[in-house]
């Protein structure tokens, strides 16, 4: 059983880890680039697999994120349009 100092202790921990933006406010900030991301991009910035990074990308979408999608030489390419 944990003491309360010790309680308490792992709740500040918990808590400056949050003190980052959200995920999905790196995420807009990844797409928003000029060069917009691909999914590797996205895996390898958040640690993610290429459906989750995808599914992160729909998400956005579905709040009403106007991500467009280019085929380039380096795979797909998403790109922010417009923020609503």
């Amino acid at each position: 059983m944990m003491t309360e100092s010790a309680q308490e202790s792992k709740v500040a921990k918990a808590k400056a880890v949050k003190s980052g933006p959200e995920r999905q406010e790196q995420l807009i900030n990844l797409l928003s680039r000029k060069a917009g991301a691909t999914t590797k991009q996205m895996q390898e910035a958040f640690g993610w697999q290429p459906h989750t990074a995808r599914a992160a990308i729909s998400t956005l979408r579905k709040a009403g994120v106007s991500v467009e999608r280019t085929d380039a030489k380096r795979g797909a390419v998403y790109h922010i349009v417009a923020l609503v």
